[in-house]
């Protein structure tokens, strides 16, 4: 009897932590869908490099719209990332979040047409329309995303994911880092360390909210 009781106890217990635990992912995963909407440019950064006399990183633009998009899930957002000079489109693709045991958990999404959905950063409504056939999941590529006092970090497991970097070019096993306050997200997507190329100075393209939403 004893040792039953001491177990119902110890479930008890265990299922109280497992609900509380679960209750903190969902909460960061609000805070995270809250801060990460908006529109960004990294043109701080391209003023810094060079005033420093450092090789300048490209000068980006990057939007991030909520959407309805059910065939995805409940937490999607359409990422454009241009190039500010040229206006030529460097990234265009969905990403969906869900909140995990230990983790909230990201997922990348491909779009079969982007063409399609040029544009679709001002008009978001255009996703209502979604099809299973519009979109490909980037098999290997999730992040795992953690709250770590003001800000979020994410990274993949670059031994998994391949995918064809910003810019073109070949398909390279990929290391990808995120860092996300309420006021900057910073990416790394670059070819993981297994490739043999040496890593930039500074990896990240470091985007500040320019006041979009």
């Amino acid at each position: 009897m004893l040792g039953g009781a001491i177990a119902a106890v110890a479930a008890a217990v265990l299922a109280a932590g497992c609900a509380g635990e679960q209750k903190r992912m969902d909460a960061d995963l609000l805070r995270l869908t809250v801060w990460l909407p908006g529109s960004y440019d990294n043109e701080v950064q391209v003023a810094a490099d060079r005033q420093a006399g450092r090789a300048p990183h490209e000068s980006l633009t990057l939007t991030v719209v909520p959407v309805d998009a059910e065939e995805v899930g409940s937490h999607v957002f359409y990422i454009v990332e241009t190039d500010t000079d040229s206006r030529r489109i460097m990234v265009q693709r969905l990403i969906s979040f869900n909140a995990a045991k230990d983790a909230i958990i990201e997922t990348m999404w491909s779009l079969t047409d982007p063409t399609r959905w040029r544009g679709a950063d001002t008009t978001p409504e255009l996703f209502t329309g979604l099809q299973p056939d519009d979109v490909r999941p980037m098999a290997g590529c999730d992040l795992k995303w953690r709250k770590e006092g003001e800000r979020f970090t994410a990274s993949n497991d670059p031994s998994l994911c391949r995918m064809r970097l910003p810019g073109g070019g070949a398909v390279e096993f990929t290391d990808m880092r995120i860092e996300l306050t309420a006021e900057e997200l910073a990416i790394s997507t670059r070819a993981s360390a297994a490739s043999g190329a040496p890593p930039p100075e500074d990896s990240y393209d470091r985007f500040h909210r320019n006041g979009g939403s």
